[in-house]
């Protein structure tokens, strides 16, 4: 059940960096785009997956290192998600400025959404290629027992606003993106 949840959760960032990806095709051919659904997703990714999602996983890796001794692969992701974390803060703020209208050339603008949606990517591929398979291969029953109660805190982790059985009204636009 943990793993699988996961993996949906997977699933759904991946169909929001696709949307990011279109949006970036957009600004490179010059055509209009818009800024508040980009907005609209890292808000949700810094909302929901850095608080919620990231914090699951890590559990995870934790008691993975703490019984199973340090695996090279596994052994950087709580930090890869500080940066990732950081990364996402740091695009957050170039969108918001050019939402205030600020100056802000397209191709950096280009430039430091394509490095957003690469990394994002990269990371989860690397989890759901490597690290959920090491942990399914690994983990015995008593492993699942042991890490469940500590899981589900974060599992019942707010509702999802945006992919959960009711949108929040702030993500109403873009869950109709979605469905589009």
């Amino acid at each position: 059940m943990m793993l699988e949840s996961i993996h949906t959760e997977h699933g759904y960032i991946n169909r929001l960096l696709k949307i990011l990806r279109q949006k970036l095709d957009a600004i490179q051919n010059g055509q209009p785009v818009n800024y508040s659904l980009i907005k609209d997703i890292v808000e949700y990714l810094q909302k929901h997956a850095e608080c919620c999602h990231h914090p699951k996983e890590d559990l995870l890796y934790r008691y993975y290192q703490s019984h199973y001794g340090k695996s090279g692969e596994m052994q950087n992701l709580e930090a890869e998600h500080v940066e990732l974390a950081k990364l996402t803060h740091e695009f957050a703020d170039a969108v918001d400025m050019i939402l205030m209208d600020a100056v802000i050339p397209l191709d950096v603008f280009a430039e430091k959404l394509n490095t957003f949606v690469m990394r994002q990517k990269a990371h989860l591929e690397f989890e759901e290629k490597h690290i959920i398979p090491l942990i399914r291969r690994t983990f015995t029953a008593e492993d699942w027992i042991a890490v469940s109660a500590e899981y589900e805190k974060y599992d019942k982790c707010e509702y999802d606003p945006l992919f959960g059985d009711k949108v929040a009204e702030r993500y109403r636009n873009l869950s109709e993106r979605l469905s589009a």
